[in-house]
């Protein structure tokens, strides 16, 4: 895979030094075109803490109604999700998370 990436980019670079347009295609998707669920905090009365890992050092927060988005995937009964209030990615338990839709 590497190798490959590095023999695309000097194909590249020999294609530009010669005046030739090259159009390449993106090596992996963006954190915004994978796809993923998107989930509503409920069952929440102040804050939803994310964590570092489940039972983990908490990193950022959400609060009742706020909607995020994660991995579609369960780490038991855990979930990775995108706070809100710093925008970091950690675990948050899925009883407090509903699943609202598809990214």
């Amino acid at each position: 895979m590497l190798t490959s990436r590095i023999v695309a980019g000097l194909v590249a670079a020999v294609l530009a030094a010669c005046g030739l347009a090259v159009v390449s295609t993106p090596a992996r998707a963006s954190a915004e075109d994978r796809p993923g669920c998107l989930y509503r905090v409920v069952r929440v009365k102040t804050r939803l803490n994310i964590r570092t890992e489940p039972r983990g050092r908490v990193v950022d927060k959400l609060y009742p109604g706020d909607r995020t988005w994660g991995s579609c995937g369960k780490s038991g009964d855990w979930r990775r999700i995108h706070g809100t209030e710093i925008g970091r990615a950690g675990f948050a338990h899925g009883h407090f998370l509903k699943k609202i839709g598809r990214r």
